[in-house]
């Protein structure tokens, strides 16, 4: 070997090391956010459970006190969105969603900010101890979207990672994190976040999920969601009662999801009350969960997570309207525009209706619930794979694998020829900001949940 090609390896072999280094040093600073994101998810988690817990012991002991939160508390919680939290109002994932679509700078700092970040972490709490009936699952794909996004300003991070990729990671791990299903967040991250989308330096992003998802396994402890069910139903005697089920699931998912965009629509007549007068219509919604919580009791409050639970695992009986009275209390305070998120209610909403179906057919309760629980979230969601993995985690089932897969795909068939899509690209595409005027100024309500700045 010539001198001049001993020394152009050489010199080649010495930018390939510090390359490497480089990327692992970048690729470290990555994981160090997932376990971020992993780290606030159990503290959102833990927050928020506290929240609702107190609600509950609230409405026990002084029910009228509690009966009068959400109609003072929702406009609060609005106020606080529109001028100082600007990004934070509704569910969390739509956000995500259309940042991935438009990764502008601008955009990504108007909805995964610092302002949506905090408000998102400090406000869900808020109005869920007020009694809103929605989830911290939702914000906490905002909270970890928005976190990843941070670190997509980094300029050696920026140069391996793209700012699209860093937040379907984040996304995927605030969900892996959220309910202890690190598949489900997988899956969520292809299926939902990336949707006709591709992920680059995909391994690295992936492990970043499996870390925030471990960071809660390490906390919590190796628990599932729901708990541990071993429920079972025999598909020779009870197809046909799971193909009503299927369809059912799919026809109550897509008017769930129907009606929250008729709510958030300008062309609707209470969409358009929704637009011109943001904190009376805020404090009109609460006014109705109360009254719903006064002839129904505090099942209408929070995200129906303690009373499933109770069903599947203790066989505790729901009454037979929970399911509907769960699905227009999520729907009320989601057009409320707070913060707040209606992926863990959904889950309640079909778990409730499962029960409800069982009683008429008849038939064994748990396996029901848990079918019709992956019915209406793939019925919402359009994301059929996502739900049955992640249910099938939540209560670590895997008797049910087969029916779960068939009632997921036949529910979204039919929820398609009501609502066409997901009901978070929906909501993405009608988030409109506008940059009018330099930020942080003053903003205003629009009626899909996110933000607008005025006008000059």
């Amino acid at each position: 070997m010539r001198p001049n090609s001993k020394n152009k390896w050489l010199a080649q072999g010495a930018r390939l090391s510090r390359f490497m280094a480089d990327r692992g040093m970048i690729v470290s600073v990555i994981y160090i956010f997932s376990l971020l994101v992993g780290l606030l998810a159990v503290g959102f988690a833990w927050m928020s459970d506290f929240a609702g817990e107190w609600n509950k012991e609230l409405f026990a002991e002084h029910m009228w006190i509690a009966l009068l939160l959400p109609p003072v508390v929702f406009p609060a919680a609005l106020w606080l969105v529109n001028t100082i939290f600007w990004g934070s109002g509704g569910s969390g994932i739509p956000q995500a969603i259309k940042v991935t679509k438009h990764p502008s700078p601008r955009l990504i700092n108007r909805l995964l900010g610092p302002r949506a970040f905090l408000g998102k972490l400090l406000i869900t709490p808020f109005v869920i101890a007020a009694g809103a009936a929605a989830g911290r699952e939702g914000p906490t794909v905002q909270i970890g979207a928005a976190l990843m996004a941070y670190a997509g300003r980094f300029p050696n991070i920026a140069k391996l990672f793209d700012t699209r990729s860093l937040i379907i990671a984040g996304g995927a791990a605030g969900v892996a994190a959220a309910f202890n299903t690190p598949l489900g967040g997988l899956m969520f991250a292809f299926e939902e976040l990336g949707r006709r989308k591709t992920m680059r330096h995909t391994s690295a992003l992936l492990m970043a999920i499996v870390l925030a998802g471990l960071v809660a396994l390490i906390l919590q402890g190796n628990y599932s969601y729901f708990g541990y069910s071993n429920a079972t139903i025999d598909w020779g005697q009870e197809w046909l009662v799971i193909f009503t089920l299927a369809i059912l699931t799919g026809i109550v998912g897509g008017l769930y999801g129907r009606s929250m965009l008729i709510l958030v629509s300008r062309t609707s007549y209470l969409g358009g009350l929704r637009s011109r007068f943001p904190y009376r219509f805020a404090a009109g919604c609460g006014v109705v969960l109360s009254l719903m919580a006064l002839v129904f009791g505090a099942e209408v409050f929070g995200a129906g997570y303690e009373e499933t639970k109770a069903a599947l695992q203790d066989s505790e009986e729901l009454s037979p309207m929970f399911w509907l009275t769960k699905m227009v209390a999520t729907v009320v305070s989601f057009a409320s525009g707070v913060p707040g998120g209606v992926f863990s209610p959904t889950l309640s909403i079909g778990a409730g209706f499962g029960h409800f179906f069982a009683e008429l057919t008849n038939s064994e309760t748990a396996p029901l619930m848990l079918l019709a629980m992956v019915g209406v979230l793939s019925a919402v969601t359009h994301c059929p794979i996502t739900a049955f993995v992640i249910v099938l985690e939540m209560v670590d089932n895997h008797d049910l694998v087969m029916p779960l897969i068939f009632v997921s795909a036949i529910s979204t068939q039919v929820s398609k020829r009501i609502l066409p899509a997901s009901i978070y690209h929906l909501l993405a595409n009608q988030i409109k900001v506008s940059f009018a005027q330099a930020e942080p100024a003053p903003t205003t309500v629009t009626p899909d949940n996110t933000v607008e700045g005025p006008k000059k």
